[in-house]
């Protein structure tokens, strides 16, 4: 049992309930049963004990979400009185909103690892005790972190000096990450002060049942749970950039005639939910297996792939977490793993590879973060059909729900039809969605190939493709107007309402489907992109292929029911109001180009893309003037309308990024209590020849953990104050925009996308300190205080 014990299923229920609210998918009785079975699983698995009260000075609130604290922390002591030489525990308990947890020491791949740490003013602190973690898979499992949710107590014992006298003063120092769908970084800092006497006091009641409850959930040693525990490698030493593998084996009992056999429970389903494991300097893990010991009669066998950096490293290192193991009662057995990681030829290392006796499967020998072959098929058609349902949902998202409505409208043009010529118009859309998002698949797969991070939307990183997408938009929005009209028959004028729907018409409305979603998301379709991106090329061919026709769905399915005519109203004069409606939809949505222009390249770029969008604009009429002319008018008026058009844009189309520039005549990036510079190599490099330090920032403004640090910790003012006191130059490489020198740069540090923070110091110019990439405003403190002459 974790330290989240009884609530442990309970704070799952309760998320799964919050989610299910917000979406509104099912009515509220089956909120109510969600409710009742946590409530159930919260019984049987025992409670929690009570919050105990605390003076107002060991408790405070934190990790604002919309002015509300998301952590309640208080410090607790076992004891009232303590006498010299007493051992006395202290904690902080942790008492967060329902969904939201906060990391284990170590965070798995993301999150923050939480940091705690106690001290006593007449006295020393052992280490910090850390209760058994739960794991949560995020975004869709693909990633793996470690923490508590709910309630969770951290404490440490501390040993009074033999000299003490007087009042014991006791400090508690946490900093944290607290996730949900968000995450706000937090922290506290605690005091109290007990008294020192000839008698010890115990604490109250309900404050020794959370040491105790906290107790029985720290993981054990292979000696006190009886587990027999071994370690092996699939070879050593491991250098640098290599691939390897590791297996743990976890021994009850080999026979029935072992009379103190432990009988383990089952192996749980997820692979990941077996073993829990401490970060490790320039290597990661991935847990891929667990399965029942083949050769024991009690025991489970876990299989990691691990992955060496680059970086270089220091000897060897040390492997080290909890297998999560239960007994076959339920009893807990959550037992420590600590062994030599094997970096170097030293005996003690190549006692450590598995040999022909390796019980696990071959190392595959392609080096890929993707998931391998064997694993995708478990979970293919899972995610996709979270893609399908996922693009069906893209066509009410304001994005791409403005061509939707056009469709509809030429559909209600083609109802009378034959039926064979609806569905005709319904494959050419079809088509239309389906070989955009092919192409925008194999864009991807290019990019990754090249070792270029992507992601959905990816191509709005660049504002030329903004500005293209506007002007189509704009130009469909004035052929929705009646400025010009679409037709293959410029012989002769029709009505509006008359004009013909062709096929390469339904086929260019699907490829703007497709361009309109792509920065759109929906529910569903993050989890299964996600997923897509982390595969094999194969898995985002057809998970790009299935998410285009969830998004041709709803049009299909129209064209496909019998009798829909008999709900649709008839064409007449209503249509050319409705249809110029439509128009203004569009430009709805250049609205939000606009906007989109705004976070990237200030008030220029807005004023460049609304030139070139009423270039295009007026270009458009000028063709919609001549259209149905013949001889040289139409031919002078559409080159006059392609030179307006074409030299506009030669001259607006110039997106240089927003600047400012301080008193000295820098260029400084955005706006803020910080004067951000432009970053350069040169740059930083003549700073820190001056014997400045410099911290560089590489962000972006879609990345929201680069903006959540930025508000929460680098904007702080205890870091500001850091920034004047150090004299600290700061740089921020943008990379809202691709950059082909920050992506260099970024490789360079082993990262295939941002946020990275660099800390150079001046007596060693080239070897920034790495920090993570999720900061704490003392983590940020400490880098400058170290970096600064």
């Amino acid at each position: 049992m974790g330290v989240e014990g009884g609530v442990g299923c309970m704070c799952a229920i309760l998320e799964l309930w919050m989610k299910v609210a917000r979406s509104k998918i099912v009515g509220g009785w089956l909120v109510l049963v969600l409710l009742a079975l946590g409530l159930v699983s919260t019984a049987l698995a025992g409670e929690l004990p009570a919050v105990p009260e605390v003076p107002e000075e060991a408790r405070e609130v934190d990790a604002f979400d919309q002015g509300e604290p998301r952590v309640e922390n208080r410090l607790l002591v076992d004891a009232e009185q303590v006498r010299p030489g007493d051992t006395v525990a202290v904690g902080m308990l942790f008492d967060m909103d329902p969904g939201w947890h906060i990391y284990w020491r170590s965070a798995g791949q993301g999150g923050m690892s939480t940091e705690a740490a106690f001290e006593a003013d007449q006295g020393y602190a052992g280490p910090t005790q850390w209760p058994e973690p739960t794991v949560y898979h995020e975004a869709g499992g693909q990633i793996i972190t470690f923490g508590y949710g709910g309630k969770a107590l951290l404490f440490a014992e501390i040993t009074v000096g033999d000299d003490a006298e007087g009042e014991l003063e006791i400090r508690g120092d946490v900093d944290y990450l607290v996730c949900e769908v968000d995450c706000i970084p937090g922290d506290a800092q605690l005091v109290r002060t007990i008294e020192i006497g000839d008698e010890r006091v115990d604490a109250d009641e309900a404050t020794s049942a959370w040491f105790d409850y906290s107790r029985r959930a720290l993981p054990m040693t292979p000696q006190e749970t009886g587990v027999d525990v071994t370690v092996r490698y699939s070879h050593a030493p491991i250098e640098r950039s290599e691939r390897f593998r590791v297996e743990i084996s976890a021994v009850g009992c080999w026979d029935d005639d072992d009379e103190d056999c432990v009988e383990l429970g089952e192996v749980p389903q997820r692979a990941a939910d077996a073993f829990v494991y401490d970060s490790v300097p320039t290597i990661s893990f991935d847990v891929v297996r667990v399965s029942p010991h083949p050769e024991a009669k009690s025991g489970w066998f876990v299989e990691l792939d691990g992955r060496a950096s680059r970086d270089s490293f220091d000897g060897d290192a040390r492997l080290t977490g909890v297998l999560r193991l239960r007994g076959a009662d339920g009893q807990f057995l959550a037992t420590i793993v600590d062994e030599l990681l094997p970096r170097t030829d030293s005996e003690e290392a190549q006692a450590l590879v598995a040999g022909e006796e390796s019980l696990g499967e071959e190392l595959p020998a392609e080096s890929s973060e993707a998931p391998s072959p064997t694993e995708v098929p478990e979970s293919l058609l899972y995610f996709l059909l979270l893609a399908f349902i996922g693009g069906a949902l893209l066509n009410l998202m304001p994005c791409v729900f403005p061509v939707l409505a056009i469709k509809v409208f030429a559909f209600i043009n083609l109802v009378h039809e034959e039926r064979g010529h609806i569905y005709s118009h319904s494959a050419a859309y079809t088509g239309g969605i389906v070989a955009s998002m092919l192409v925008l698949a194999a864009a991807v797969i290019g990019l990754q190939v090249l070792g270029t991070h992507v992601g959905w939307g990816f191509q709005f990183q660049e504002p030329r493709f903004i500005a293209v997408v506007g002007a189509v938009l704009v130009i469909f929005a004035l052929n929705l107007f009646g400025v010009f009209e679409v037709t293959l028959n410029p012989g002769r004028l029709q009505e509006v309402t008359e004009a013909p729907v062709t096929h390469r018409r339904s086929f260019g409305e699907g490829v703007l489907a497709v361009v309109l979603a792509t920065p759109c998301s929906a529910p569903f379709l993050g989890t299964a992109v996600g997923f897509a991106l982390a595969s094999p090329p194969w898995v985002i061919l057809a998970t790009f292929t299935v998410l285009g026709m969830g998004l041709a769905a709803p049009f299909v399915v129209l064209t496909l029911v019998p009798g829909a005519a008999k709900f649709l109203p008839r064409p007449g004069a209503w249509m050319n109001h409705f249809k110029q409606l439509l128009g203004f939809a569009l430009l709805g949505t250049v609205i939000w180009l606009v906007w989109l222009i705004a976070q990237m390249e200030g008030a220029g770029g807005v004023t460049a893309l609304l030139s070139f969008l009423l270039a295009c604009a007026l270009g458009v009429w000028v063709v919609g003037l001549v259209q149905f002319k013949s001889g040289w008018p139409r031919r002078v008026g559409i080159f006059s309308a392609a030179a307006i058009v074409a030299i506009v844009g030669f001259f607006t189309l110039q997106f240089d990024g927003p600047t400012r520039t301080n008193g000295q005549g820098e260029e400084v990036s955005a706006d803020g209590p910080i004067a951000w510079k432009t970053w350069s190599d040169e740059a930083v490099q003549a700073e820190l020849a001056e014997g400045r330090p410099v911290f560089v920032d590489f962000t972006a403004d879609w990345c929201i953990t680069c903006k959540v640090n930025e508000a929460n910790v680098l904007e702080d003012q205890r870091v500001l104050d850091a920034i004047a006191e150090y004299d600290v130059a700061m740089f921020m490489a943008d990379w809202t925009r691709r950059d082909e020198v920050i992506r260099q740069k970024l490789a360079e540090f082993g990262k295939a996308g941002v946020p990275l923070y660099l800390m150079y110091a001046p007596s060693d110019p080239d070897e920034p300190e790495v920090l993570p990439e999720l900061l704490t405003r003392q983590m940020v403190v400490d880098a400058m205080g170290a970096a600064a002459p």
